[in-house]
Order: C-alpha cells, then structure tokens, then sequence
C-alpha cells in the first residue's frame, strides 16, 4: 500500500480532565422566564342545563346599615307636613298648638330655630292658614262687595284666634301682630250692637285684613279669588234681566260699571246715561243687583256655607225637572209643544245662572267654567255629584 493509501485521521484531541481532588464548579442557573401578564379568566363553558335550574349566586354580605340616631328630633316642618295630609285640615290646624311645642326641636326659644326650617314652616303655615280661615276670607269678599251681617264676627273671631296661636307658637312675629290687629277690628264691630258691619268699622276691617295680606299673601290675598267670583256673579245677575244682552255688558264694563260694588252704589239714572240704554232697563238692572244684596244680607252666614249649600241643593232639583219637562216636550211637535220648549229653555237658563251665582259664592269659580261646556243634562249630573261629596263630608239635606 502507498503512502498516499496509508494516510490516516489525525486524531481528535483529548478533553480536559478535573485534576484530581478539585470539586467541580457548580453550573450557573438558566435565566428566570419574564412573568406572563395578567390574562382574563377563562369564559365559562355554556351550561346545557336549563337556566332555570342553576341556583343563583349567593348575595354577597353588605355592611349592615348604620341604626338611627337615638336622638334625632322631628322637625317643625314635619309636624305641617302631617297636619297637611290630614283629611281634616281645620280639625288638624285646631290641635296645631297641642302638637307644635318649640322645646321639642332641639332649641328653648323658637327664634333658635333654623331660618332654613324657618322659612319652609312658614310655607306650610300659609297653606293651612288658607284653608283654615276660608269663613272670614269669605266674609271679606262680602264685604267688599256691600256691607255684610254681623253674624259673621262670631264666626270669624275662633279662626283667627286659633291662626294667631299657632303663629305665636312659631314666632311669626309680623303675622302674629297683624293677626291681631283684625281681630280687634272685629270686636269693635262686634261690641258697637250693630246688626250690620259698616260705616267706619267696615273701613276698619278691611284695612287691617289687608295689611295681613301684605304680609302673607299666600294665605290671605283676595285679588285673584274676588276677580273671578265678582266675574261670575255680575254677568250672571245681568243676564237674568230681560232685555239685557252681550252688547249691553260691553258697554256697562267699558263705562267702569265692572264691580258689585260699583253696582250696588249706582242709580238708574246713571246706567241709563252712562251706557245709553232705555230708563225703564235700567232700573231692572238695579232692581236686580239690590235683590241680590238683601239676599246676601238675609243669609246667615256658618263657618261650612250651608245654606248657600242647601240652595244650591234646591235649584239644582228645580233644574233637573225643568230639563226633563224640556226633553218631554221635546218630543212632540204640536203649535202648544213649541211654546212650552221655549218657556222651559228660557227658564232653565235662568236657573243655571242662579246655580251659577251660589257656585261662585261657595269658590267655586272652576266648576262654573268647566259646566259651561256640558249639555243640561251633563250639568244636572255633575251638580248631583257634586252635592253628593259635598254631603260625605258636611250635613247637607237629603233631597
């Protein structure tokens, strides 16, 4: 074999070895993985099982709620805020004083009183007191109008007896001290013997009632009550004189004949020349407007109104015949038929103008406009109604 054939691999050379009696070193540790983020949990597989019969998850526990401060005190304006839910308003102003202590709110004096609690009892005090002391706003409007009986100082004094208790209670000074001042005017009424509450007395009442208003008008005002009663009163009354139509009042109130009491004071000459109407109309117009006051005079006055009550119940009988009187005659078409529809349709009109005038006396300015709009045999259902929650609450007649 040649040398060529005869070359070999140069063998590979030896590993190092540990010497003998070293430890060998130790071997570092692999570098430490970096932490895998946060993932979402996994979404749970869809049950095949009815929904219905997977039990709920138990509620989680909540801190228990912290119990009422052992003395906490009602507030003021609580003890209104029950007085004005009460279905009793005047029964729940009577026993205000009984109720309202000022040492029972925290504070000796009631001027220690928050004003912010302050202000919303006086709120609430003016809407109590609006409807507590309806028989001597009532007696008021009457008495602007015309003078007006004394019968209505009796009833009026309790009221506002009671009112300025109530208010001394809840240091309404200004109210208190005007209050005051109203009730003497009564009892100097009361005290002269008069039947009658006028002349200077009158002056004096009305004086002191508005300057109450001014200080509470919320609860005593009577500019907007007594503009849509008269309202109503004036046209009915007008309207029930024959001969008197739409451009008659135009012109009576374009000429300031526009208040009862501008009525009352007039004289037939005066309406006659003033509006250029016949003489012999105008003293109808008079006439009627006078019948109206002695009427009121006549009436005795009770703190529920009832007997403008009970003749309300009366006409409101006497409309229901007359309105089926009409519908009978209705019916048949005779020369004498036609006759009796038309007396029967003027005289239901006359009724429902006289309906129109108790409603007005009673405030019941609403219910007017609200008839208006109902055939006669609607009205004549809803005065029925009307009278029967009227008798739920009051002792009316049964008809």
């Amino acid at each position: 074999m040649s040398d060529k054939n005869q070359r070999s691999v140069a063998p590979a050379p030896p590993r190092p070895t540990q010497p003998a009696g070293r430890p060998a070193p130790p071997v570092p540790p692999p570098p430490a993985a970096p932490p895998k983020p946060a993932s979402a949990p996994a979404p749970r597989p869809r049950s095949t099982i009815p929904s219905l019969l997977i039990p709920p998850p138990a509620p989680v526990p909540s801190e228990p709620a912290a119990p009422p401060k052992a003395n906490r005190q009602p507030s003021i304006a609580d003890t209104f805020e029950r007085l004005l839910v009460a279905e009793d308003i005047d029964a729940s102003f009577a026993t205000l004083e009984a109720t309202i202590d000022p040492t029972d709110f925290g504070s000796p004096e009631p001027a220690a009183v928050a004003a912010t609690d302050l202000a919303e009892v006086s709120a609430l005090f003016a809407q109590l007191a609006a409807n507590h002391v309806r028989p001597v706003r009532d007696f008021v409007l009457d008495l602007r109008w015309s003078d007006a009986t004394a019968d209505w100082l009796a009833i009026c004094r309790p009221a506002l007896q009671s009112l300025r208790r109530a208010a001394e209670k809840l240091d309404l000074r200004d109210v208190c001290r005007a209050l005051e001042q109203v009730s003497a005017a009564l009892d100097n009424a009361l005290l002269s013997g008069n039947t009658s509450v006028a002349g200077t007395h009158r002056e004096a009442i009305l004086a002191r009632y508005d300057e109450l208003a001014q200080i509470m008008p919320e609860a005593f005002a009577l500019d907007l009550d007594r503009t849509q009663r008269e309202s109503i009163i004036l046209r009915s009354l007008l309207l029930q004189v024959p001969g008197v139509k739409k451009i008659t009042l135009d012109k009576m109130y374009a000429a300031g004949l526009s208040t009862l009491e501008a009525m009352l004071v007039a004289t037939p000459a005066d309406i006659a020349t003033t509006i250029g109407i016949p003489d012999a109309l105008a003293g109808q117009i008079i006439e009627r407007f006078r019948a109206y006051r002695d009427q009121v005079k006549a009436t005795v006055p009770d703190a529920e109104r009832t007997h403008e009550r009970e003749r309300l119940e009366s006409l409101v009988g006497v409309l229901r015949q007359q309105n089926e009187a009409y519908e009978r005659a209705s019916q048949s078409w005779t020369r004498e038929a036609d006759e009796n529809r038309k007396t029967l349709r003027k005289a239901r009109a006359q009724t429902m103008l006289d309906i129109q005038v108790e409603l007005a006396r009673l405030g019941e300015v609403d219910r007017v406009a609200n008839l208006e709009k109902l055939p006669f045999e609607a009205k004549v259902a809803a005065l029925e109604a009307f009278l029967e929650e009227a008798r739920s609450t009051l002792t009316l007649p049964q008809s």
